[in-house]
Formats: C-alpha cells, structure tokens, sequence
C-alpha cells in the first residue's frame, strides 16, 4: 500500500474513532494540508459510518442489548466504534470484535456477569450461520457437521436464548453449547450437549459402529442408531443416507 494511501485510512480510522461533529471533522483536515473539506458533509459521513456500526450490533446481538439499559447499551456501541473501527468490507463482520470488547468493559462498567458469555453465544449463532465451511452433499461415513462449534459457559444459554431472553437473566449451571448449520434448512441448530448427543459425535469423529458402541456401554445397538438417525435429521452429523 502507498504511504499516501495509508496516511489517508488511517486519518480515517482516527477520525470515526474520534469525538463526532466539528472537532473531529477539523482534526482531519488539519492531518491532509491543502485538503478542502465540507465539515456538514463530513460530519454526515461519520453519522452514517457510526449509524452503520450500531445498527449492524443491534441485529446481530439482539439478546445482548435486551439486557442492559439503554443507557448502557448507548455507552457499549460508541465504545466499541472508538476502539475497534470497521475494517471489513461485508456490514456482518463489523460485529466480530464486540464479544470480546465486552468481556474486557463489562466489569469496570458494572454490566451482568453473564453478558460476555450472552454476546459470544450470539456471534457464534451468526458465524456459524455465515460459516464457509462446505458441508459435503454425499458422505461415505458418520461424518460431524463441519460447522459445529462448540462453546463452553457457566450460563444455562441454551434456554435463555430460545426464550428470547424472557427471563432477566440465564441461570447459572455449566453448559456446553453445540452450534451448527443445518445442511438443508440452512439455520443454526444450537442445543445443550447432552450424553446422546456427545456419543454420536464420538461415533463420527472415531469412526465407531452401533456394534461397537454396543459393546462398549451395554446400549443395544438399535437404540445406537436411533440416536444417530435423530442427530442426522437435525444436521448434528451427516450419515452416507441423509443427503442421498
């Protein structure tokens, strides 16, 4: 990249991170001698990136922003603007930095304990959502969804989240999360990992027969399947009969 070119994004950078209205707008033009600027017009630039950043946060965490006041929720986005300005190109991916931008404010800002755990719940619902991984028309074998992530939290999220936060808070308890992307409803799937669920994708991912795993815990090997002919059509794994 020419110096010239990144002089100019990063007096950018500076200026969206910076305070809005007339005093940022001045501090950019005075960073690009000779550089006529219409202050309105700039200043409306800024209202219109920032605009984007926080209408961009609203609909990727709606939950997260449920449980905090107005207030707090107003001080959290412009926070988040100033300290970690929008790179990327495609609106969704300015969100990717504000879980962890939230764990790192949230107890000097006297926020609930649960919201970074809440907020990282809910970008890992859309990047599974977005996720490029391919998932294979055809298997030969059990495979494991390869959109799966798991997330590990001492909130009951699961729950909490299919209520659409109807409770103030999630309870407290250790959950593992499992996320993923239905083949063919192309949604994310998320649930509490429950035994069942952990032994297929043992299944899948050590390449076990229903005999074997009959053998190994006394679970009759029709049960076995069943088990997995149920996470097959929920998308948790991917079998050579689901997708033929």
């Amino acid at each position: 990249m020419k110096a010239s070119l990144k002089h100019f994004f990063d007096s950018m950078e500076t200026y969206l991170a910076g305070p809005p209205g007339a005093e940022g707008v001045s501090a950019l033009a005075a960073t690009h001698p000779g550089w006529v600027v219409d202050p309105e017009r700039m200043a409306l630039y800024g209202q219109f990136v920032r605009g984007h950043v926080r209408s961009t946060l609203e609909k990727l965490f709606p939950l997260t922003r449920k449980a905090v006041s107005a207030d707090a929720w107003d001080g959290l986005v412009e926070g988040y603007t100033r300290t970690r300005p929008a790179r990327h190109h495609e609106l969704n991916r300015l969100g990717e930095g504000f879980a962890p931008f939230v764990s790192d404010v949230t107890g000097a800002r006297g926020l609930p304990a649960f919201l970074p755990a809440l907020a990282r719940f809910e970008w890992t619902d859309f990047a599974v959502f977005a996720s490029e991984e391919v998932v294979p028309e055809r298997v030969e074998r059990l495979t494991p969804n390869p959109t799966l992530a798991v997330l590990e939290h001492p909130y009951r999220l699961c729950a909490f989240v299919r209520s659409r936060g109807e409770e103030a808070r999630p309870a407290e308890g250790s959950e593992l999360a499992l996320l993923w992307r239905h083949p063919e409803r192309l949604v994310t799937f998320y649930m509490e990992a429950t035994p069942p669920a952990l032994l297929v994708l043992k299944m899948a991912v050590e390449g076990l027969s229903a005999e074997a795993v009959s053998q190994a815990t006394g679970m009759a090997a029709p049960d076995v399947l069943a088990e997995v002919g149920r996470f097959a059509k929920d998308g948790l794994v991917l079998t050579p009969a689901a997708r033929s």
